[in-house]
């Protein structure tokens, strides 16, 4: 990639200039993703990598095999975790990979267009916001994102090049799949992508089907793996749609998937979670109202995303060896992740179709850099201005961070006593995570809180022999979606005190010196103030 020049005087050598602007943007890129690697909480998803990765103890074969989260990043984490267990360098492993994707991309789009297409592609990439968060993130999906990078781009260059990229593809679908089992949607996609040339060229189709069979080899533990999950979790038994099923008996209980989700994926590759509602907003008020309320720029933002997208299929359509592997890559991962999701196996979500990112992203500089002048500008400014503006609202606006349970910790932590309980729904694996207390926790699961007189029983039994209760509230909609247990606390106790964090709150309640009557108006209040709480909590 790196070529010399000399200079007008021809005296001494100087490097490429496209080598240098990549190398500015990978390091833009690499700063972005390592300042402030460990600054927000950890938050549940992260935990279960923490506890896959089995830090501190043995890391056996059957462990590896039977993650089902990824093995290739449980063993990595496990590894760096010898070095130091500190959540900053442990997130720093996807700072790594989201860091090395950006010169990945800048490789496809260059084999694909040409190299100012590439350059910007590289910069969307270096500044995406979605790319960041997962950045920033103890899972497993900078480095799955890294390895469909690889993959795509030694597919493109085996089935249209010719060049010798065998060991690439082989290396980037192993670990990419041994990552995260969305890479299998892409693989898919890259086959259809090779039929024609697998169809007419014999020695090449025997050698794709080689190359694969060394796949399958080295990746048949886990397939095992998931075999075995598969017989112990009942999951044949579970899935299905939600309307020929009791929804407490299948996989994910309710159905996360809606004709609007594909969009909203899209928008959200694209512009992050910080550019438009809230986490809490969408899932505590109805989404099509939560996008109104941000439509003076999520609207616009949507327009500039639409045109560029119909621009970038027109330079894509130029080619149609280009075309045929664009749309597979996108359409495969897309409608597998639906599928998957209609039938309560996982929920949808935008990761799970993010191995479509790197090519998505070149869609995007392939489409500005057809508008040619003042227009082509102005759109990429645009487009950079909106990934800043939400890269600023993911490191300052609080809004948007993760749940801080740290912080939250920390609070109570202080000024805990003797004799006090915690109630801790739904965050309970990162309380105890961070907590080095020894007050006693319990905690209320999904379905536990359906009816005020469930919740006054469950609640005043974790209660008993106490002085004083802290509540910790966080995702209320996971199990206490309309305010139930808080209604009931605030009807029956005094209020002590309370602090607010992102995504969390936490309450002290005084269950002796502060009791209230146990009489009719406690409980009629409870009933009528259950629904006003939730709407008033995070």
């Amino acid at each position: 990639m790196v070529s010399r020049k000399t200079d007008r005087i021809g005296k001494r050598p100087i490097l490429d200039q496209a080598f240098l602007h990549l190398a500015a943007v990978v390091a833009l890129g690499g700063l972005l993703r390592f300042c402030g690697v460990g600054a927000q909480s950890l938050w549940v998803d992260e935990l279960w990598s923490i506890k896959a990765a089995c830090i501190g103890e043995a890391l056996s074969p059957v462990a590896v095999f039977t993650n089902m989260q990824g093995p290739a990043h449980a063993v990595l984490v496990h590894a760096v975790a010898h070095l130091s267990e500190g959540e900053g360098v442990l997130r720093s492993i996807s700072a790594l990979f989201g860091t090395a994707t950006i010169a990945v991309v800048y490789a496809l789009a260059n084999d694909l267009f040409d190299r100012k297409t590439a350059l910007l592609a590289a910069l969307l990439t270096a500044i995406s916001p979605f790319l960041i968060w997962y950045s920033q993130e103890l899972r497993n999906y900078s480095m799955v994102i890294f390895f469909a990078s690889l993959s795509t781009l030694a597919a493109w260059r085996l089935v249209v090049r010719g060049s010798a990229s065998w060991r690439t593809l082989v290396f980037a679908t192993v670990l990419g799949g041994l990552s995260n089992l969305s890479l299998a949607f892409l693989s898919i996609g890259h086959w259809i992508f090779a039929a024609p040339r697998l169809v007419k060229n014999r020695a090449f189709r025997v050698r794709w089907i080689l190359a694969f069979v060394v796949v399958l080899v080295l990746v048949s533990p886990w397939i095992w793996g998931l075999a075995n999950w598969t017989k112990v979790d009942r999951v044949g038994e579970r899935i299905g749609t939600v309307a020929s099923g009791d929804t407490s008996e299948l996989l994910r209980g309710e159905t996360t998937f809606t004709p609007m989700a594909v969009p909203y994926s899209f928008y959200v590759m694209v512009y992050g979670y910080s550019l438009g509602p809230s986490s809490i907003e969408l899932h505590t008020t109805a989404p099509a109202s939560a996008f109104m309320k941000h439509a003076a720029y999520t609207g616009p933002a949507a327009l500039v995303l639409a045109l560029v997208f119909l621009l970038g299929l027109r330079s894509f359509a130029e080619s149609r060896a280009r075309l045929r592997l664009l749309l597979p890559t996108i359409i495969v991962p897309l409608v597998g992740t639906s599928v998957l999701a209609i039938l309560n196996v996982k929920v949808f979500n935008p990761r799970y179709i993010a191995v479509t990112l790197p090519l998505i992203i070149v869609l995007m500089a392939a489409g500005v850099t057809r508008l040619k002048g003042l227009p082509g500008r102005a759109i990429a400014g645009v487009l950079i201005v909106l990934c800043l503006w939400s890269v600023g609202n993911y490191y300052w606006n609080p809004v948007y961070w993760r749940e801080d349970v740290r912080g939250a910790v920390q609070y109570i932590e202080e000024r805990e006593n003797s004799g006090d309980v915690i109630l801790v729904p739904v965050v309970a694996d990162v309380f105890d995570h961070y907590y080095g207390g020894e007050q006693e926790r319990f905690l209320l699961y999904p379905g536990q809180a359906g009816s005020d007189s469930e919740v006054a029983e469950r609640v005043t039994s974790g209660l008993s022999g106490h002085q004083r209760l802290w509540y910790v509230s966080s995702r209320p909609w996971h199990v206490d979606p309309d305010g139930r247990i808080a209604a009931y606390l605030d009807s029956r106790y005094e209020l002590e005190d309370s602090a607010d964090f992102p995504g969390v709150r936490v309450r002290l309640y005084n269950l002796v010196e502060g009791t209230l009557s146990a009489g009719a108006t406690g409980t009629q209040e409870f009933g009528r103030t259950a629904v006003t709480v939730a709407r008033v909590m995070l």
